[in-house]
């Protein structure tokens, strides 16, 4: 049994994962044109096959995926560097915060602050890229017999939709764009559509395509 002060083993798996990302980012970084299009965020982010779709459709838009599954705001702006500003984009893409929603104590107000704080940095650093915000994405309506480990809570669309009104006063407030692409992802109910969803939180390469009709104009 792992001690109270030491990750669980799946923890530090997911640790070692994402640190060898980042390394891999920061060699990819090496190579990469600096000035285009950086998508930033976490798994929904990381697992987006924005480049291959781009391809399939034709494009000749030059795009960096620097998505880290897991990752919480705090945790980017550690990795925002070798994610971000290294890479000096002309247009940043991002969708960070959705993990910090299963986290207790202050939630929504926590995710406001670091978000800010986040984007402050991003703006200080490259005040002639231009940002857009992407609206955290839905997720199936929750099984009311799951249970969350480690004092987790659940995320639900409740819980979603609080955090996109946030995130869209965020984005007006620094001058920032935002982006809702959720209307073809929802069902009836305003939860993700089940023949879109991978797990309760993340969706197909069909829910992908969705979401890139409507992105795509924005590259």
């Amino acid at each position: 049994m792992p001690s109270s002060n030491q990750p669980a083993p799946h923890e530090q798996f997911m640790r070692m994962m994402n640190e060898r990302k980042i390394r891999n980012y920061k060699e990819q970084n090496v190579r990469a044109q600096r000035g285009r299009t950086v998508c930033a965020g976490s798994s929904l982010m990381e697992n987006f096959p924005i480049n291959e779709m781009l391809m399939t459709r034709g494009s000749h838009a030059v795009v960096y995926n620097r998505g880290i599954s897991g990752f919480t705001i705090q945790d980017y702006d550690a990795a925002l560097d070798t994610c971000v500003l290294d890479l000096a984009p002309s247009k940043l893409f991002i969708n960070i915060g959705s993990n910090d929603l299963n986290l207790p104590g202050d939630t929504l107000g926590n995710l406001e602050r670091g978000y800010r704080a986040l984007l402050q940095r991003i703006q200080t650093a490259l005040p002639d890229c231009k940002i857009t915000l992407l609206a955290y994405y839905p997720c199936l309506q929750p099984d009311p017999n799951a249970t969350e480990s480690s004092g987790r809570i659940p995320r639900t669309m409740e819980n979603v939709n609080q955090a996109n009104a946030i995130v869209e006063r965020l984005a007006k407030e620094l001058g920032c764009g935002f982006l809702n692409l959720n209307a073809p992802l929802l069902d009836e109910t305003g939860h993700l559509k089940k023949e879109l969803s991978v797990d309760p939180i993340h969706f197909s390469s069909a829910g992908y395509e969705l979401v890139l009709d409507q992105l795509e104009a924005y590259l």
